[in-house]
């Protein structure tokens, strides 16, 4: 083989590695197209990173002042949330003479803002408008519902949060509850002042999911009930969770009610 040859076949190699580069930097600054579910802004059958989960117990009447402290907490709720996850908020509550009923008050994924952004190849100023629109101010509209009471008989919290752990499909989740843990369902009612085993609630509410779930419960302690129930109920929901390998991140007091 000559040298011209191979001088031939190196320019071919070489035009053929800068075609290929060309093609990579081609992709790279070519926009991203996802297929987005309008209503949420969930990717379309492609799982979430992070599932996070907030649920509110409204079954009794809270005070302006309880009210305003969920208000601030919940405006804080979804300000770290990765890109793509999402942030699902649930209010148990019922009418009276009824069922108490899980209503969804909040359920979409964020975009992400600015930072999560590449100049090159997106238009920032829409994604942080699209995060505004879509994702922060829905949540300032929420305290308008539970500024209203839940009056029903029931409130069968373990069977909510069984339905919570069903309904899970990302790699990992993080599940907020706010309650005062006073279940008051088909199965057990807590009002009796008699509590069942931990055994007795895993083997009612199992609790099976392939995610990694944390569990933060953010406790409401009314005046009525003993802070020796209060504090026994606190510990049994804390290792009904621990025992079926569901981390308790966080149990504190939130505030203090009738």
């Amino acid at each position: 083989m000559s040298r011209d040859d191979i001088k031939g076949i190196l320019i071919i190699i070489i035009l053929v590695l800068l075609g290929i580069l060309g093609f990579v930097v081609a992709y790279k600054l070519t926009p991203k197209s996802y297929n987005i579910d309008k209503k949420t802004m969930c990717l379309k059958n492609e799982p979430t990173p992070l599932e996070r989960v907030v649920l509110i117990d409204k079954s009794d009447k809270w005070s302006r002042a309880n009210v305003d402290r969920i208000e601030e907490w919940l405006s804080h709720i979804g300000e770290d949330i990765p890109v793509n996850s999402r942030l699902n908020i649930l209010s148990l509550s019922g009418s009276k003479g009824k069922e108490t009923r899980v209503k969804k008050i909040f359920d979409k994924c964020s975009p992400g803002s600015e930072a999560d952004c590449n100049a090159l190849y997106e238009n920032c100023r829409d994604i942080r408008a699209k995060f505004i629109s879509a994702f922060e101010k829905p949540l300032f509209n929420i305290t308008t519902l539970l500024s209203k009471s839940g009056t029903a008989q029931t409130s069968p919290i373990f069977e909510t949060v069984t339905t919570i752990f069903d309904d899970i499909k990302s790699r990992r989740a993080e599940i907020y509850i706010v309650s005062d843990f006073m279940e008051n369902g088909h199965k057990f009612s807590f009002y009796k002042e008699r509590l069942p085993s931990v055994k007795e609630l895993i083997k009612e509410y199992p609790l099976p999911t392939k995610a990694k779930v944390t569990v933060h419960m953010y406790v409401i302690e009314r005046r009525r009930h003993s802070m020796e129930l209060i504090n026994a109920v606190k510990n049994l929901w804390h290792d009904y969770f621990v025992q079926q390998g569901i981390e308790v991140k966080e149990l504190r007091r939130f505030f203090i009610t009738d």
